[in-house]
């Protein structure tokens, strides 16, 4: 029987991760728990603001190095899997200590620290701004599940809104027209209402997930009211159909700006189709956003730690 040879070079050499990696990468992640950070789309879209992505392995674990413009004090390799851990990580710390670099992990999720033996040797700091949300699709759908200042709100739009047609369904982003539609909506709406602000990386990944979605396993919901784009979100399904990876949700009118709809309608529809839960991704320690995540009723959290070590 012949072993399946890595897609992927050993550390510490990387190899470039393009779109034609999907298989190969989800393969590898595809029991992991449906983290964004670590999803593909994320790192080809997300992390990837300048094409510079890449991948290694070490003892069966992939190496990610995850770095953004202007975030250089956060920046580093991370390491995700289960196999030989401690090992890796010395291998990894004596390669950058040879560089005359720190020694230190970023971004690695819980679940790998539970493969780490030896816990006394490093030092573990949770990062707090990259913990990822977890929250029950039941937290949304039925409407009398909802935190009760939602409720109100999304009733009271929902009464507003009698007698208008509300269709809640998917594009096809190989259409070109239906791609323009979901990035002409959102930029438009932008510009007239700053709950949907957002920077230049979080426009250019939202771009890169329409055109490509496809290829990177991205899906899409948008809500129609009497046939006009009210909002749309950018999604992945995790491989085990329980989670909704939250990509991108963007309200295009006033009066889904405060997203109770489209909640509301959104959740219906994922539980309808059989997912329980949505990650919701990091809050990036935005105030505004931490507290926007709390008020919903986060029951968990996919947590994520710097390691360095134990001096």
């Amino acid at each position: 029987m012949k072993t399946k040879v890595s897609a992927f070079k050993t550390f510490p050499e990387f190899s470039k991760l393009t779109l034609d990696n999907k298989e190969d990468y989800e393969d590898r992640i595809k029991n992991y728990p449906p983290i964004y950070d670590i999803s593909f789309p994320g790192l080809m879209s997300w992390w990837n603001p300048l094409g510079n992505m890449a991948i290694s392995e070490l003892n069966g674990n992939l190496i990610i190095p995850y770095w953004l413009p202007g975030d250089e004090e956060n920046a580093g390799l991370s390491i995700i899997g289960t196999h030989k851990i401690d090992e890796s990580i010395c291998a990894i710390f004596d390669h950058l200590r040879c560089k005359g670099e720190r020694a230190r992990l970023v971004n690695v999720p819980e679940f790998v620290l539970s493969y780490i033996r030896y816990h006394d040797l490093y030092e573990f700091k949770e990062q707090r701004s990259q913990s990822e949300y977890v929250l029950p699709l039941s937290h949304f759908y039925p409407l009398k599940n909802m935190a009760p200042h939602w409720q109100r709100i999304a009733a009271r739009l929902m009464h507003m809104m009698e007698g208008r047609r509300i269709t809640v369904r998917s594009l096809d982003l190989q259409i070109e027209s239906d791609q323009k539609l979901l990035l002409d909506a959102a930029t438009e709406w932008r510009t007239k209402n700053k709950i949907n602000d957002f920077g230049a990386i979080e426009a250019d990944t939202m771009e890169t997930y329409i055109k490509n979605s496809d290829k990177l396993g991205v899906d899409n919901l948008c809500m129609f009211v009497n046939g006009k784009l009210w909002g749309f979100c950018l999604y992945q399904a995790s491989a085990d159909k329980k989670y909704v990876v939250m990509k991108h949700i963007k309200a295009t009118h006033r009066l889904t700006c405060g997203f109770e709809i489209l909640g509301y309608l959104f959740a219906k529809r994922f539980v309808e189709d059989g997912f329980s839960y949505v990650n919701l991704g990091p809050d990036y320690n935005i105030h505004s956003l931490r507290m926007f995540m709390l008020t919903l009723g986060t029951s968990n959290f996919f947590r994520k730690y710097t390691i360095e070590p134990r001096v």
